[in-house]
């Protein structure tokens, strides 16, 4: 399998990286409008290779059209416009004249917008995931784990909603079996609160997206919680939340529709009704 990565900052090369050293794919293109940029630093993961033990090919290239052919694209540090609205729209554009049926993974925190356009221009939802919320997930069992002075190991945790309207629902954050909440009334509100006032960094996108990347290059699916963008479920149609979702086989299989309290019924709706700003 050969990827692409839209981008060559933080994001990109380390995610390039992770995608090496697990040899996950054959061949990696980084791709930026300074193709010396982007050329550098995949030389730079080439000659570590030996060192690493990895033998996959990173390749840098100037545009879609000079990486070659790619059966999986994500999008880590694109190119940057002054209009938030014309830049997601202009990527998608992009990405839609070059993707063919590849799966399209964003690994940035703010993907709904770009997710968004790239249905609107007829590729399929089932392609289309946002990997940021693995990684605030994780995010979110480390604070619960220093909440509950325990292993993080130990904890798993649904995560639902957009980037500052996080929503953790309640009975769906477990530790040993039992819910959170009956151990610590507080502990979610002060892990909701830490996710919604911290961006994650460009390591721990990386991890997500490769996590997802494992998830689709697996005939096997794994429940993750990813952006989607909805089409009937939860009540909503062409946005993208993230939600938990079956990952497997080169594609979403399904979107998993948890039983949501009220309260948090209404923390999602209100996620999923605002409009965040690609970056």
């Amino acid at each position: 399998m050969d990827a692409v990565i839209l981008g060559a900052g933080d994001l990109a090369a380390t995610l390039a990286r992770r995608l090496a050293e697990r040899e996950l794919v054959r061949r990696v293109v980084m791709v930026d409008p300074s193709d010396g940029r982007a050329k550098g630093k995949a030389l730079d993961l080439m000659q570590s290779g030996p060192v690493e033990g990895y033998d996959v090919v990173v390749d840098g290239a100037a545009d879609l059209a000079g990486a070659g052919r790619f059966d999986l694209l994500l999008v880590a540090d694109p190119p940057a416009f002054d209009d938030p609205v014309a830049r997601a729209s202009d990527l998608a554009a992009a990405i839609a004249a070059a993707a063919g049926t590849a799966p399209v993974v964003v690994a940035g925190l703010q993907a709904a917008p770009l997710l968004e356009a790239l249905a609107a221009r007829g590729l399929a939802r089932e392609r289309l995931i946002g990997s940021a919320p693995v990684a605030l997930a994780s995010a979110a069992r480390r604070h619960l784990a220093s909440e509950l002075d325990c292993q993080p190991s130990g904890l798993s945790v649904a995560l639902m909603g957009r980037p500052g309207q996080w929503v953790l629902p309640q009975g769906t954050a477990m530790a040993g079996g039992t819910p959170v909440e009956r151990q610590s009334p507080v502990a979610l509100r002060r892990v909701l609160a830490a996710l919604n006032a911290r961006t994650p960094g460009p390591v721990a996108l990386a991890a997500g997206a490769v996590a997802v990347v494992r998830a689709l290059l697996s005939p096997r699916a794994a429940v993750l919680p990813v952006m989607v963008v909805l089409q009937g479920e939860y009540g909503h149609r062409g946005v993208a939340v993230a939600v938990p979702a079956r990952v497997g086989a080169g594609r979403i299989q399904a979107v998993v529709e948890a039983p949501l309290e009220p309260v948090d019924r209404v923390a999602f709706d209100n996620a999923a009704a605002a409009r965040s700003t690609f970056r």
